[in-house]
């Protein structure tokens, strides 16, 4: 492991990527954050109830 961290001393302006990694992973944590905030109420409860569907599908197929 020293050796890899000699390597990346060794080298100039590497000092900018965790800063750029980490302000893409910030804007995109925002704009998730964003998106969720602002989904319909109505969107989500449809949503939530998709993998009941299926059962429900199924016990009305019993039915018949």
């Amino acid at each position: 492991m020293k050796i890899v961290s000699q390597y990346f001393e060794s080298m100039t302006g590497i000092e900018i990527y965790p800063l750029i990694s980490f302000m893409i992973f910030f804007i995109f944590f925002l704009a998730v954050t964003w998106y969720v905030i602002r989904l319909d109420r109505k969107f989500i409860e449809e949503v939530s109830n998709y993998p009941f569907a299926r059962d429900i599908e199924e016990d009305n197929d019993n039915l018949v």
